[in-house]
Parts: C-alpha cells; sequence; structure tokens
C-alpha cells in the first residue's frame, strides 16, 4: 500500500504524470476539470496575478501549456496530486 510520505518524496512532475495518467485512465473528468481550474489559483500563487483569472483564454492557454509540457505550477498543485492518488490508490 502506498502512502502519503512515498507519494510525497516523488517529484512534482512524477506527481504530476501519475495523477493524470490516473485520471485518464479513470475517465476522472471532473477530477481533472477540477484540476484545470486550480491552474490560475496556483499561478496566482507563483506571482503571475495577470494569469489567475480563470476565463476561456486562460482555460485554452492551460491546457496549451500542459500539452506543451509547460509545467511551472506543478509544485503549488502537489497536494491536489498527492490526494487524488492516495485516494484513487
Amino acid at each position: 500500500m502506498i502512502t502519503r510520505e512515498d507519494l510525497e518524496s516523488l517529484s512534482s512532475h512524477q506527481l504530476h504524470d501519475r495523477a493524470i495518467d490516473m485520471g485518464k485512465a479513470e475517465g476522472d473528468i471532473d477530477w481533472l476539470w477540477g484540476l484545470l481550474g486550480s491552474i490560475p489559483a496556483a499561478e496566482g500563487q507563483l506571482g503571475e496575478l495577470d494569469e489567475s483569472g480563470l476565463d476561456i483564454a486562460h482555460i485554452v492557454s492551460a491546457i496549451n501549456g500542459y500539452v506543451r509540457a509547460d509545467r511551472s505550477a506543478e509544485d503549488t498543485l502537489r497536494p491536489l496530486y498527492v490526494d487524488y492518488l492516495l485516494e484513487h490508490l
């Protein structure tokens, strides 16, 4: 059984990949949508305040950023990845 400590020892990139892969495999649209909604707040915490509003342009930009492997907000999203993985492993 995997523990929170096991997951916390992984890099943010590894957590992101595992959580996204699990969300895709389970078809968990609700979680993926919620994660997408968390990206603007994560950007705001990183000081990118001009990108912290949630509108269609930012949603599309966030999707495109992740498709391009732009993972600047990964560290801020770590708790979401860990909680999701703990719930579904």
